[in-house]
Parts: structure tokens; sequence; C-alpha cells
């Protein structure tokens, strides 16, 4: 088996590392942050309000999987104590074309990235996020571009380097959380614990993810939009991060709470979960993923057969049918998932050990690979021909007011906070980027009723309207012949006081 330790790779996650001890459990039974929260976080990537949490659409995603093209590619999680991402010299011929041959990348990882115990530290979560995130590497590639290869300095790549260094890159991936926390506790410590929670509304970081929270992710990440997703598949305190591509699942029910209960073995007579729940579901969820080899054996092969876990759990349902929680049920009570998460494009590398190799250029690997697999080095992502992993990149925070990063900025009365003052029109500025600086127009819908078409002009679009008091919605609406509406339209929550 391989493993690795989990490394918080944006501030969000840090953030949640850092204050997890003093926010103390969460109370997933009656909290709806979180849920409304990852609702909003599924329009701002996907473009889409369909994100649901019905169990009459659970049961229209039965089954689902990423697209083939993005199946993911086998390769080693590349552990420190064999060397890390320089495994094979990727670091050291890395060195050699953009260091002149002086060890920056491969020394960096040599003294940082040489953990020997505990045994499981490596880069599965990087292997993991590049296996999902970019194409398999297919040609080698030269570097400086255009040189003979035997003329010095001429350096060559193989799909088997550009795999490591995207493994080492994506150990900055930014991400999202869409479940759980990381559980810290031994196999023995966990096989201590008492079958029921003292207060059975509550799970801390080592009951969850929950399996409401899990279910629905599956069902809208990758069973509706074909988004694979990466989980630490085990609860115990060695990290396991990998690819999962896809998923199908049996149910019985609806279930009484007698039924309920007594599917859950426990010593209960009543549910003591969840007061809301008022119906429930038994789920069988089997899961299929990508584990990674210790060594390169079979790296850059895409497996015919991939691994599978079933997992047991309860769901539960409120009284409009809306998916609420869950238990974990049977074997998976000891041996459920720990988190799951979706990545995004690296972030810079800050030189903390915890993240990639700072030694190594995002620009400059990401240029390797897109010239490997046939993409356009200086826009792979948003280039011709459509590249079938191009997903949306993290999107900004609320810092960042109408910001959709690459296209446009929206300026509302002079400033990006996301306020107006009413007695007058507000001013909205849309000021836009390339590639849609000059032939896009956008219809901007207010709170429901379209305000105007509007043509750019100068890279920039102006509209004037009258604000309701309070919460207001924009919905901008893109036409463009160079990208694809998906990337444009957003919906913007502003107020107006």
């Amino acid at each position: 088996m391989s493993a690795c330790k989990w490394k918080w790779t944006n501030p969000e996650l840090q953030a949640r590392a850092t204050t997890k001890q003093e926010s103390g459990p969460v109370l997933y039974a009656t909290d709806r942050f979180k849920l409304d929260d990852i609702r909003d976080f599924y329009l701002r990537v996907f473009g889409q309000d369909e994100y649901s949490t019905l169990w009459s659409e659970s049961e229209r995603f039965r089954s689902g999987s990423g697209i083939p093209e993005r199946k993911p590619y086998l390769d080693s999680w590349y552990p420190e104590r064999t060397g890390g991402t320089n495994l094979a010299n990727s670091l050291t011929r890395y060195d050699k074309a953009f260091y002149n041959a002086e060890s920056k990348a491969a020394a960096w990882e040599m003294k940082e990235h040489n953990h020997q115990q505990p045994d499981w530290y490596g880069h599965c979560n990087g292997t993991s996020a590049a296996s999902i995130r970019y194409v398999n590497p297919q040609n080698k590639v030269l570097r400086p571009t255009g040189c003979t290869l035997g003329v010095e300095p001429c350096t060559e790549f193989t799909p088997g380097d550009i795999r490591a260094l995207l493994s080492e890159i994506s150990m900055n991936t930014r991400a999202k959380f869409l479940s759980g926390n990381r559980c810290t506790l031994s196999r023995a410590e966990l096989d201590q614990r008492p079958p029921l929670r003292s207060n059975p509304l509550v799970m801390d970081d080592c009951d969850d993810v929950n399996p409401g929270s899990f279910h629905l992710a599956l069902i809208n990440f990758l069973g509706r939009m074909k988004q694979p997703l990466i989980f630490d598949y085990n609860q115990d305190e060695p990290v396991w991060n990998y690819p999962l591509y896809s998923y199908s699942y049996s149910s019985e029910g609806p279930f009484t709470e007698a039924q309920a209960v007594a599917a859950t073995g426990l010593p209960i007579d009543s549910w003591v979960f969840n007061p809301k729940a008022v119906s429930w579901y038994k789920v069988a969820m089997t899961v299929n993923y990508r584990i990674s080899n210790f060594g390169l054996d079979g790296a850059g092969t895409v497996p015919a057969d991939l691994s599978s876990r079933t997992y047991d759990y309860i769901l539960e349902l409120d009284d409009e049918g809306h998916i609420l929680g869950g238990e974990w049920i049977g074997d998976s009570r000891r041996d459920h998932p720990d988190f799951i998460w979706m990545p995004f494009e690296p972030a810079e590398p800050t030189g903390d050990v915890s993240y990639g190799n700072p030694e190594v250029n995002n620009e400059e690997v990401i240029k390797l690979w897109a010239e490997s697999v046939g993409l356009d080095p200086s826009n792979p992502f948003r280039g011709n021909p459509k590249n079938a992993f191009d997903v949306r990149f993290y999107p900004q925070g609320e810092a960042a007011w109408g910001l959709v990063n690459g296209y446009y900025q929206m300026i509302l009365d002079g400033s990006n906070a996301g306020s107006v003052f009413l007695g007058k029109k507000a001013h909205l500025r849309i000021e836009l980027s390339d590639p849609i600086k000059t032939d896009s127009s956008v219809e901007v819908i207010l709170n429901g009723q379209s305000i105007g078409t509007n043509n750019a002009q100068d890279g920039k679009i102006d509209v004037l309207f009258d604000a309701i008091a309070g919460i207001n919605l924009l919905n901008l609406r893109w036409t463009s012949t160079r990208v694809d509406s998906a990337e444009l339209n957003w919906d913007f929550r502003f107020y107006a006081m």
C-alpha cells in the first residue's frame, strides 16, 4: 500500500488546520452553513445553480464517472525516503535546463523532502491532483526549445520527468474541501472508541466525512458534472489521497425510524442523531479510484481496472425529501473516508516544506506538459484545441468581488466591495481582459429582470441601473466568439444601503 502526508495547500485549509482544535466539533445535524458554502462554490466553479440535496435528484445519478479522457493515469507517489520527485533524476534534469546545471531543485528536494519516517510521507496529493487535472504527458520535450539533442546544453524531458514535475507543482494545488477533516488517531485508538458517541448529534474529525456530505459530493460533482475528486479513503492517521473517478450505489428504503435504528446495529431505541430526520435510506456506495505505486512501474499507463471500495451508511431525509446527513453503519463505522476535495491550479510555492519545491517554476512545468500533449504552451487551458481537463480556476474570495480571473473585473460605484448607496443610479463598469476585449457582449439581469445587452467598447462595458434596498442579484450572460459562455457566466450578489 502507498500513502502520504496531507499538506495544507491554501490559506482556507491552513486556517482550518490551525483553528480546528479551538472551534470544537461540527454539529452536522443542524449546521446549514457548510452546505450553503458548497452550493455557492459549485455555482462559482461550474456556472450552474444545480447543486441539489434532494433524494429524488440523487436517484437520477445512481452511477457516475469522469469523462474517459480524465481517467487518471498511474504514477508513483514519490516517497520522500526514496528521493521524492527526483526519484529518476527529473529534478536534476530540471536544474540542467533552467539553472545551468547548478543543483537547486534537486538540492532542495534532498534537504526538505527527505523524511524517512513515517515511511508513508510522500507526494500522493500532488500525484493525485496532477493525474486528474493534466492530460497524461505523451512526448519528449527539449529545452531550450528547438535545441539539438546531444549538443550541450540541450536537455531532454521524458513523459516520466514531466509527470514527476507535475506532481511536484501540484503539491501547491489550490483546493476545496467538500467534506471532512483529517483524523489523527491511529487504528488502535479508533478501535478503542465506543460504538455510540457521547453526544450523538456531534461528529468529530474521526466520525466524518458525514455520509450525507459524501453522498452529495459524489452525486453533484462526479455524477452531474463528471468532475473527478480526490479522497483520503481511510479514516486513521496515515493519509492516502487517491483520485476518485467513478461510483455506483444501491439503496433500500424509505425506512421507518425503527428500521433505520435496527440497521445501525447500535444499542438505541430511537433515532438519536438528527431530530429533523423523518425518513431514511440505507445505501451501499461503491467507489472506484486509482492507487499510486511506490516506484515507477507502470507509470504513464491508464489502468483498465481501478481499485474499489464499498461503504455502507444510512441517509437522513427531512419532510421535503432533502438529504440532511447520515450515519456510517457496519464495517464502515470504522472504515470510511477521512475527507474529500477538489483540486485546482497550483499556487506559487512558498519554501515551506509542506508545499512543493520552490525551485520548480509552475509556468515552466506547465509549458513542458502542454508541449508534450500538443496544447498551446502559452495558453494550454483556454486555447485550441479545447483541453478536456479544463476546469475553472479556483474561485476568488469575497475580497475580490466581481473578479472572474483572466476575463473581467466588475467595478460597482468605483470599487470592488460589492456594495452601493441608494438615492442614485448605481454604476457598473466591467473591465475586460483578453481574449474577450473586442468581440463580446453581455446581458445583465438584475433581480430576475433583464436590463439590457451591452457590447464591449474599448475593453469596457458600462451599465446604469436602480438597485433595491438590501441584497441584489446580478446575473451576467455572455456571448463571445472566442470563449465558451460557461467560462464567463457568473452570478454576483451585492448590497444596496
